[in-house]
């Protein structure tokens, strides 16, 4: 017995004794994870006993929160039903009559695209389906139910790539063989055959681009490209197109629900009648789509991209994706596609090259046709119509509009630009008038690589105009829009003298003809007839480098910033040079893969990831940046002053500075350190910790494993309606859910990740929900509306990716390699929409290196572009900065960064440099960005509020089952002790 007993006490201590090491192992392990542990468990970190006499700066308009999600319900489907495009419409079969009987077609029918996947992604679990709003549309009954059945059981679905540690080929249609639709289930489709309604959807999301050619997809969709149609589908609308020949279906109306435009090289087959693009419809969208078809609602939405007949015609898709440096072997390089991935930490591996310049979207084809049509600029025999399906601004109506009385008149900065709009058709609608500009192209251009678009929007307004009636549209155009950047010689923007030319067009290339008509062009060559009076020619007399050399915001100088991320320009860059291409040479300028190598300049410039180089650059910052900086700033004093007496107090205010300082260096790092949805609290300030999350599409927890409130639209959805009241309401909607969440602990949700305002250079970008177009001015328009509305409730907005982030393949840490003039015409235009116009107190930067520098350390972006330039007063967060070593703090610091989405866990870089006087002031100016942003929050209805930190009920029960097997294994020691002695 005593042996047995001896055995036991044995096995009991080395359990005990594991668990002990467990434990012990866990707690630093916890600790440092712990900011992610809070967000997800949703565990109280801090007790808020808010000020009894506080102020209430933010309040919600709804007493009811009922009467909110009611409104927002209305609001999505009202966003749906203006956004909504009308691409073709053959007979009018549109709209269709009450009553009407559809068959549905591909098994997206069945489970619609309502947004896309990752960070931004939203619950669809209450989201309206098809059937439920046809029936409501066209009466109970009106959707196949055998079909409908047929489809929820059939085993197939749409496949997207994981967003963590997904990829391109992980992508499937998955679309049902029309094998497997059975003689009894055909039986069904005469009964309901008034129409034959195919949903042809493509998801995208966070992580992974859509595949656009891979090899071994090629069984799975045609030519292993996703926007492509499918054998499948090809084979089902060959079907459908003779089952309508022979009567089973009267018409074939096809829903484009996709954010990433398909490849619409089919539309003028298969005796399709009509088409609509719907993007993705969120979580009352489709109710707004059958109300287009009904006639209830009638369509007014264009399309915000160019939707091609070959999508691989872009200049952009000869560089698109992520290329590894050809001699990446010679260094010691490695590339992510997620944080979980090995080689997080360099991020160094992949390039890619934005050869095409400025010609993005519609910039490219328009431009081209005009130099076709004009015989210049060696455009070649160019077929636009063999390239562009429909472009950019169209859409159709149940109704017509005439323009009449178009007029321009220069007033001072601005034109004021008017004309008549009569509704020539039987039906009331809505109606958006688009302005497009047309700069002089130059032989000054030609000499200093400036390139100009044939035409861009420059202005819109859209109104409601009954049948019969007209309506007049004054719209102001600022002058600032009709610059260009000239990088090479002004290095700055410039007005230049010569013809400028106004056009209202109905969409970009009817504005391209009625220019061309202006000009006296051969209309042989046009592919249409423009209207010579609805364009207009201004003469600037004079070349202007200077009045636009300023900031019309701050009044500091604008000059070239981005030279670094140019290889032309960069002096690192061993010989390397880009072609870009130019209007001036189109078919020996087009272009063509590039290939790039490292230079030991670029290593050290900041690919490298050996702690000598980074130090190397740090201490470079510092003399640049921070020279003025000699003496130890005070910290952790104490000067009487909390957060709440700075809720109406400017950025500029120096007692802004008394206050941080007031901030000990730790509690600094911990707040920059740990940002990962989540802003810490800072005690010595009475500052209250709050919660950050995304929104894109609406206020989502869904990457935290939370729910989501009001789902709306992708984002091109919204810019698509060309309704700033629509995306005013939608933006204060978003405040008010975020007014409306809170922690238990009474912690608010005060910071919101998006809207995304990066651009789709192509349709392949898997986050292209996420953003409004691949126009950047019309971001910018859209956000900077959407970010005023949602700050007007309280939460500050940060806004992302910030910049050139317009691809997900090696989006962790790749070089992007661009010129200045598409970098500030088109890429961070939707960016000062966001700031500069809607007065966004904050971004989200970016993965990515601007050339080899990463985006958060690039001095000219985060400080030269937000602060001098565009006057941006809150704070600038990272994207999820977890283990990527090469986003570190100090240089980002240096550069204008305030805060990590992240944790410090294998990453705290700004330990022990307590008595570095520059780190320290970098920190204290931080932390005065990110207090600004929350005292101009609703986080701040506290007042002065008294602020006690708590450990988290996860951390106690650690500590406690820590202590108790602690006492187990002493014990369980004891005992083996006290039985080997009796032995």
């Amino acid at each position: 017995m005593k042996k047995r007993g001896s055995k036991l006490w044995t096995a009991l201590t080395a359990v005990f004794a594991v668990l002990l090491v467990v434990c012990i192992i866990a707690i630093p392990v916890t600790n440092g994870l712990s900011t992610s542990i809070n967000i997800a468990l949703k565990a109280d970190t801090q007790k808020i006993i808010p000020d009894p006499n506080a102020t209430i700066y933010f309040w919600s308009d709804y007493d009811d929160e009922a009467d909110l999600v009611a409104f927002e319900k209305q609001l999505c489907h009202d966003i749906e039903a203006e956004g909504a495009a009308l691409l073709v419409n053959r007979d009018n079969t549109l709209p269709l009559a009450d009553g009407t009987k559809f068959t549905p077609f591909s098994q997206s029918s069945y489970s619609l695209l309502y947004g896309g996947t990752g960070s931004g992604q939203v619950s669809a679990e209450d989201a309206v389906t098809l059937k439920d709003a046809f029936d409501g549309a066209f009466g109970a009954g009106s959707v196949n139910p055998e079909q409908w059945d047929f489809y929820a059981n059939s085993g197939y679905a749409r496949v997207n790539a994981d967003t963590t540690g997904g990829n391109q080929g992980q992508y499937r249609i998955n679309e049902v063989p029309w094998e497997k639709y059975t003689d009894a289930l055909k039986n069904s489709w005469s009964q309901y055959g008034d129409v034959a309604l195919v949903v042809l959807a493509r998801s995208g999301g966070e992580g992974a681009d859509l595949p656009s050619g891979l090899p071994e997809l090629e069984p799975y969709m045609t030519d292993g490209d996703y926007l492509r149609l499918c054998k499948e589908e090809i084979e089902m609308l060959e079907n459908l197109q003779s089952l309508k020949e022979q009567g089973t279906f009267k018409k074939i109306v096809v829903l484009l629900n996709s954010s990433n435009t398909l490849q619409l090289d089919f539309v003028d087959d298969y005796g399709i009648d009509a088409v609509l693009w719907i993007g993705d419809v969120g979580m009352t969208g489709i109710n707004g789509v059958a109300d287009i078809l009904s006639g209830a609602v009638n369509p007014s939405g264009r399309i915000v991209d160019t939707f091609l007949k070959d999508n691989h015609s872009s200049p952009a898709m000869q560089n698109f994706g992520a290329y590894p440096y050809a001699n990446g072997a010679s260094y010691d390089v490695a590339t992510a596609q997620n944080n979980t991935d090995p080689g997080i930490g360099k991020c160094n591996q992949d390039y890619v090259v934005y050869q095409e310049g400025i010609y993005v979207g519609y910039r490219y084809y328009e431009t081209r046709y005009e130099d076709y049509v004009l015989n210049q600029g060696n455009a070649g025999e160019y077929d636009y119509s063999a390239d562009v399906a429909f472009p950019f601004g169209y859409g159709l109506s149940y109704t017509t509009f005439e323009y009449s009385n178009f007029s321009v008149e220069e007033q001072g900065d601005t034109f004021q630009v008017e004309v008549d709009v009569k509704n020539t058709g039987a039906v009331d609608g809505k109606h958006t008038v688009q302005i497009y500009f047309q700069s002089p192209y130059t032989q000054y251009d030609i000499n200093n690589q400036v390139e100009k678009a044939a035409v861009e929007l420059c202005g819109f307004d859209k109104k409601f105009i009954a049948a019969g009636d007209t309506d007049h549209f004054t719209i102001t155009v600022e002058k600032e829009d009709l610059t260009s950047y000239d990088h090479m010689n002004a290095k700055t923007y410039i007005l230049e003298d010569g013809d400028y030319y106004f056009t209202v067009g109905k969409d970009a290339h009817d504005a391209v003809n009625n220019i061309l008509a202006a000009k006296g062009a051969d209309q042989g060559r046009m592919s249409a007839a423009g209207d010579i009076g609805l364009a207009s020619k201004w003469n600037n007399p004079t070349f202007d480098k200077t009045t636009y050399a300023v900031s019309s915001v701050t009044g500091l100088p604008i000059t070239n910033l981005f030279d670094n991320a140019d290889l032309n320009k960069y002096e690192g860059d061993d010989g390397q040079d880009i072609t870009y291409l130019s209007r001036s040479d189109w078919t020996g300028t087009f272009p063509s893969t590039v290939s790039l190598k490292i230079t030991e300049q670029m290593w050290k410039d900041g690919l490298s990831h050996d702690e000598a180089d980074r130090l190397a650059i740090i201490e470079n910052m510092k003399a640049l940046y921070w020279s003025d900086v000699a003496a130890m700033p005070p910290m952790g004093v104490d000067n009487g002053l909390t957060a709440a007496m700075f809720t109406e107090k400017d950025i500029d205010d120096p007692d802004w500075m008394k206050l941080v300082q007031q901030i000990p260096y730790k509690e600094m790092t911990q707040i920059i350190y740990n940002g990962f949805h989540q802003t810490m609290a800072a005690p010595s300030i009475s500052l209250p910790g709050t919660l950050d999350e995304n929104g894109p599409q609406g206020f989502t927890m869904g990457l935290t494993g939370g729910s989501s409130a009001m789902a709306y639209t992708s984002e091109d959805v919204m810019a698509a309606t060309f309704n700033r009241e629509l995306i005013e309401n939608m933006g204060k909607c978003i405040g008010e859910d975020f007014l409306h969440a809170a922690g238990s602990d009474g912690t608010v949700y005060s910071g919101i990740y998006g809207p995304g305002a990066n651009v789709h250079r192509t349709p392949y970008c898997g986050r292209n929900f996420e953003y409004y177009s691949e126009d950047g001015w019309l971001a910018g328009e859209v956000a900077a509306v959407e970010v005023a509305a949602i700050q007007d409730r309280g939460v500050y907005v940060f806004t992302k990716h910030f910049a050139l982030n317009d691809q997900e393949e090696g989006r962790y840490g790749i070089s992007t390699w661009s010129n200045e003039q598409a970098i500030r015409e088109l890429y961070l235009e939707g960016f000062e929409g966001s700031v500069a116009k809607g007065g966004g107190m904050g971004v989200m930067s970016s993965f990515n290196r601007l050339g080899v520098i990463w985006a958060g350390a690039h001095r000219g972006l985060m400080t030269g572009i937000l602060r001098d330039e565009w006057g941006m007063k809150g704070a600038a967060i990272t994207d999820c900065s977890m283990f990527a070593l090469y986003m570190d703090y100090r240089m980002g610091l240096l550069a204008g960064q305030d805060i990590w989405d992240g944790l410090s866990m294998r990453m705290a870089t700004l330990d022990g440099l307590e008595n570095d006087p520059v780190i320290v002031s970098a920190c204290q100016t931080a932390l005065k960005r990110i207090s600004y942003s929350i005292t101009h929050s609703h986080a701040m209805n506290v007042g002065s509020a008294t602020i006690i930190p708590i450990t988290p009920w996860w951390q106690m029960t650690l500590y406690a089952v820590t202590a108790v097997v602690a006492v187990l294994t002493a014990g369980s020691v004891f005992m083996l002790i006290r039985s080997k002695k009796k032995r």
